[in-house]
């Protein structure tokens, strides 16, 4: 009966085995052939098969197959399908089943998919805080990552810290050179304006020298003597520093390439006709940058005078073309520049000193430059805001220019958060803008006393004002604001306030007053003071009354070999004397221009803000 018994018993344990799972077969085909794929580039395709392949393991080998295909799906480009995706299988992970580095490595993948999510506060919150006994290659990742969110919040100081701290831990010179590249590449990022201040607060060496290099690669000329002087004054003082000799050799070669001038330009400008003084200061501003260029480098050039019509541009530039042009500078008016931008294409470059009326799309050859005015009432509105301002009150004359500005400085100012109280216009020929001032500031007495016991002040609540006018309604209006107990309003004007030539006798009724302008006007920051002291004495009398002009001419001339460069990298900025210049998708050169106030008559430099304007619109 024992026997019988026991021998029930057994047979009930094999039947009970024998409907139980057995344990798979390691996956390893899979997993070798994910392995090579990742090794051959195809990420996506790893990422698959680590995916299929974690479907046949369990626990903590289940894991590591999921956080290898997380990781490959990270790598560039990610759609923001594949982030859903990368997304879905952390969520998949059980703790239980992650020792230290493999929880340390789930939370550096959360992060990065925060950050590429655009949320790089949140991503700094799910970063591990320790990287202590963490692999050097995690630690590496994670502190990628957190330069990366920082950089994207402006921090570039602790961004930059960041970057230094990931080279130090490679070992391999290979690796090392890729985080420096990184860091490179995160340097050309930062607004051009910010960096000689961040080179000035940095406290580690390594930091400022790769600010400054930043800086020098930014401002110098785009002459291989001037780089060499820069670079002989930057290795002194960061004697021994990772980024020689390879970024500055890299500088030596983009240099080197840089003013390579095609053999001939065509110069496009209505020497005759209502535009002819306007054309012929930018001629003598051509000039000025041809005779200052090496001899062995100019272009020849051939002048065409466009005249009045806006058509005779493009019978011009086709005879350019059959004369032998590569390139053309012009036109110049409106109209004709219109004419180019409706084309489909353009045989040879043009880069035209106006914009043409907005469009959809532009010819690819078609570059834009000009003073454009509204450029100045738009870097306004980005001041404004940076510096706190929130509610303003605008001034203008009733002209055209003073409709374009006022248009440029609503629409920014209020895109980024800001709120337009009031828009007053003045007669342009009048004297007395006093019924215009009380309008816009709803100056009146508050106290509820009257007769002469009544003090009428401005409303509170403004907290900048916006104007604009010619030198001498400026000469008017700024007193007359005083006058009316608004003097101690910010206030913030386009360049057209000063005349672009030092009179302190009639422009000390200006102090106070802070205004945008081109480096060429504003002492300390004209990178070439003495070619502008030199063309004083050198220019006709009537474009000495127009230096802004001059100033367009002398830098159409040197970016002309750098148009492609700057539309291939629109976070690269050439130093002119008209301003920073970068490229945007559509061909428009635009300006970083300089902030100055008049004190005792005369313009002075004054900083800019720290602060990136972007940040505040997003």
């Amino acid at each position: 009966m024992r026997h019988i018994v026991l021998s029930l018993l057994i047979a009930l344990f094999l039947s009970a085995c024998a409907g139980m799972p057995r344990p798979a077969d390691p996956p390893t085909d899979t997993l070798a052939r994910a392995a090579q794929l990742e090794q051959e580039g195809a990420h996506r395709a790893a990422a698959s098969e680590y995916l299929v392949a974690a479907e046949r393991l369990r626990g903590a080998d289940r894991a590591r197959a999921q956080l290898n295909a997380v990781d490959l799906l990270l790598r560039p480009p990610v759609e923001p399908d594949t982030l859903g995706e990368a997304s879905r299988v952390l969520g998949q992970m059980e703790d239980r089943h992650l020792d230290t580095v493999g929880k340390a490595r789930r939370a550096e993948l959360n992060a990065r998919i925060t950050w590429m999510e655009g949320d790089p506060q949140t991503a700094m919150g799910h970063l591990p805080p320790s990287l202590d006994h963490l692999p050097i290659g995690l630690a590496a990742r994670i502190l990628e990552t957190r330069a990366s969110a920082l950089a994207d919040m402006g921090r570039w100081h602790e961004a930059l810290e960041t970057r230094i701290r990931q080279g130090a831990l490679y070992q391999n010179p290979e690796d090392r050179l890729v985080s420096q590249e990184a860091l490179w590449a995160m340097l050309q990022q930062i607004p051009a304006r910010q960096l000689p201040d961040l080179a000035a607060r940095a406290t580690r060496s390594e930091a400022r020298g790769w600010l400054s290099l930043a800086e020098l690669a930014h401002d110098t000329p785009p002459r291989l003597a001037a780089l060499e002087t820069s670079l002989e004054a930057w290795q002194r003082q960061f004697d021994g520093h990772p980024a020689a000799p390879r970024f500055l050799d890299r500088l030596r070669e983009q240099w080197a390439a840089y003013g390579h001038f095609p053999e001939h330009v065509a110069v496009m400008l209505p020497l005759t006709g209502r535009f002819s003084t306007a054309a012929q200061a930018i001629l003598e501003g051509i000039l000025a940058a041809y005779y200052d260029t090496p001899a062995d480098n100019r272009p020849e050039l051939r002048i065409h005078d466009t005249g009045e019509q806006a058509e005779s541009a493009w019978t011009h530039y086709q005879q350019a073309i059959a004369d032998g042009a590569r390139g053309v500078i012009g036109p110049l008016d409106r109209q004709a520049v219109t004419l180019f931008a409706q084309r489909e294409s353009l045989p040879i470059p043009v880069l035209a000193l106006n914009h043409a009326e907005p469009r959809p799309s532009y010819p690819g050859s078609l570059y834009q430059f000009g003073l454009n005015p509204e450029a100045e009432a738009i870097q306004a509105a980005e001041r404004a805001i940076l510096d706190g301002r929130q509610r303003a009150v605008i001034l203008m004359p009733r002209t055209d220019l003073g409709e374009r500005l006022q248009r440029a400085f609503r629409d920014r100012f209020e895109t980024l958060g800001g709120q337009v109280i009031s828009t007053q216009f003045f007669a342009p020929e009048a004297s007395d803008y006093g019924a215009s001032i009380i309008a816009a500031l709803d100056i009146r007495d508050r106290s509820g006393r009257t007769g002469r016991d009544a003090v009428p002040v401005p409303r509170e609540d403004v907290d900048l004002i916006f104007l604009s006018g010619s030198p001498r309604q400026a000469r008017l209006l700024w007193p007359q604001l005083r006058f009316h107990r608004a003097g101690q309003i910010p206030v913030l004007t386009t360049s057209h306030v000063y005349s672009g030539r030092p009179d302190p006798r009639h422009d000390q009724d200006l102090d106070g007053l802070v205004f945008a302008d081109i480096p060429w006007l504003l002492e300390g920051a004209n990178p070439r003071p003495e070619l502008r002291a030199r063309l004083d004495t050198q220019l006709s009398g009537n474009t000495l009354q127009l230096p802004r002009l001059v100033a367009l001419g002398f830098d159409a001339l040197q970016i002309f070999p750098l148009l492609e460069r700057l539309a291939d990298r629109p976070n690269e900025r050439y130093q002119g004397v008209t301003g920073g210049l970068r490229m945007d998708a559509t061909g428009h050169i635009t300006r970083d221009m300089n902030w100055a106030r008049f004190i005792s008559g005369q313009p002075r430099l004054i900083g800019q803000s720290d602060r990136p304007v972007a940040d505040l619109s997003r």
